[in-house]
């Protein structure tokens, strides 16, 4: 399901001719090496930026947050998966977990996260989480990035990991036996399925799931939501996890808390055709 591939930075690694979208896929994972903070960075980017604040003075300083930014793109170029088919960087959303001090080693982990072609066919969009993660293993700063890259071919694309689409929720419903029709005999709405910006909603009628769409006319009478790599996280876990995951806070729930409560076993249901849509892709 996942690769990892570890990559150390300064070692001339030629990027080829460039990764197209088809040479990306949800799942796959790179560390960089680690990268040591020096005062000379701290003297260089409070320069750069201008932001002389005392936090930033002397020996003990703190870097400023958007250094850490800098040296994710940084370690990014170190794994190689830029070259000419990356047509360029189209967001960033980005969190400061721990300050950041001279003297710290961080390395960079990236997890593709989401892999969406455009409608052109000819281009795609890559989503990548990022973490800057010190040799304790604590996440001083993580974040996603998204990125335009030139398609290779037309298509078709796999669905197993298109988390929240209509054409992932569509083979969710494909996979769903009778134990779903039996627990949700007497039940009329729609639940949805949020992956970040992404959501499907599967509206049900007595056990039937009638149709699947990015919007249902009457809206979701509850949406569980999570980030992509939360999602891929459950998805290939060694069990299903949803039970846990939204116990510790992973997924949150949107709309009729009720509902949400007494469709927990349908719930699982969804999580269990998800777990084997993604195992038969793998």
């Amino acid at each position: 399901m996942t690769t990892e591939q570890v990559l150390r930075p300064g070692t001339g690694q030629d990027p080829g001719p460039g990764r197209y979208f088809e040479d990306f896929a949800v799942g796959q994972r790179y560390t960089s090496a680690y990268r040591t903070v020096t005062a000379e960075d701290l003297a260089d980017f409070t320069r750069l930026s201008g932001d002389d604040h005392p936090l930033h003075a002397g020996p003990d300083g703190i870097l400023q947050g958007p250094f850490g930014v800098a040296i994710a793109m940084g370690l990014l170029q170190t794994l190689g998966l830029h070259g000419s088919a990356v047509l360029g960087l189209l967001d960033t959303h980005w969190s400061y977990r721990r300050p950041m001090r001279v003297g710290d080693e961080v390395r960079l982990e990236l997890a593709i996260a989401r892999c969406r072609r455009t409608r052109r066919g000819d281009r795609g969009i890559v989503t990548r989480h990022m973490a800057l993660v010190d040799r304790d293993g604590v996440v001083v700063q993580d974040g996603t990035t998204s990125a335009m890259v030139a398609a290779s071919g037309p298509g078709p694309d796999p669905v197993g990991l298109a988390f929240g689409t209509v054409p992932w929720g569509e083979a969710l419903v494909a996979r769903l036996g009778p134990r779903f029709a039996e627990s949700l005999a007497s039940w009329d709405g729609t639940v949805g399925l949020r992956a970040g910006d992404h959501e499907v909603q599967l509206r049900i009628y007595r056990g039937k799931v009638i149709e699947v769409s990015g919007r249902a006319a009457t809206g979701a009478t509850f949406s569980v939501e999570a980030d992509e790599l939360t999602w891929l996280e459950l998805v290939t876990a060694p069990g299903n996890e949803f039970t846990r995951f939204a116990m510790t806070g992973r997924f949150s729930t949107r709309g009729n808390g009720y509902e949400y409560l007494r469709l927990t076993a349908a719930l699982h249901q969804i999580v269990d055709a998800a777990r084997a849509l993604a195992g038969e892709e793998a």
